[in-house]
């Protein structure tokens, strides 16, 4: 073998790094369509997605976007091995935290797991009054989180589609003279049945195009 030498052999490039310079996170009904792509053209733009989506607008900065992957492994042991002889992953479960800002009716419904599609204001005063179920069910929504990086044409997108997602757990809110009134939101991923997956990525966007040989995918032409 040749002589070579460490950078060399790292072939390190910070031109792959990304970081979410913005995000949405959009969420629709179970029955919403998902997208086939999410870009078009020679440009890679940005499509608009279905009417049904709606966005959880304004999120906390000090965590932002938050996703986790919990996973389950079952070990074998065998007599005379100092380390299992067979690992098998038993579950895989990703996980995604955000604590909404505004008090819409989309974060109303989420944090509280309520559907407020018949809630009409009382006349005159504006008045919104609901009730939490006393037997609650389980919601499953479409979600689609889109993270942006760079601009014009180095635009890059970070985009995760959670088919079957539902909100598994409600953080703490406070009433606080000081700051916001927020809505923290945990989400679980769960598998569609129909679309056979619980957790779709995409990256997108003028930048990865250019990116494509660097990521080490194939290139397009120019």
């Amino acid at each position: 073998m040749p002589d070579t030498t460490l950078g060399a052999l790292k072939k390190a490039n910070n031109d792959l790094f990304f970081k979410a310079l913005d995000a949405v996170v959009l969420v629709a009904p179970i029955t919403a369509t998902i997208p086939a792509a999410f870009t078009t053209g020679a440009s890679a733009a940005l499509q608009s997605l279905p009417a049904e989506y709606r966005s959880i607008g304004w999120v906390d900065d000090s965590d932002a976007y938050t996703w986790s992957r919990d996973t389950e492994i079952a070990e074998t042991t065998s007599h005379g091995s100092t380390e299992p002889t067979r690992r098998d992953i038993r579950s895989d479960v990703t996980g995604f935290q955000m604590t909404a800002q505004e008090t819409s009716r989309l974060v109303l419904e989420l944090s509280h797991n309520v559907d407020l599609s018949s809630v009409t204001p009382t006349p005159v005063t504006g008045e919104l009054t609901f009730n939490r179920a006393l037997s609650p069910q389980t919601r499953y929504f479409r979600l689609i989180a889109i993270a942006q990086d760079g601009a014009g044409d180095d635009l890059r997108y970070n985009i995760v589609v959670l088919p079957r997602a539902m909100v598994s757990e409600y953080g703490e809110t406070s009433w606080s003279a000081e700051n916001i009134q927020t809505f923290p939101l945990t989400w679980s991923a769960t598998p569609d049945p129909v679309l056979q997956f619980s957790y779709r990525q995409t990256y997108a966007g003028p930048g990865i195009r250019s990116r494509l040989e660097k990521m080490g995918f194939p290139a397009l032409a120019p």
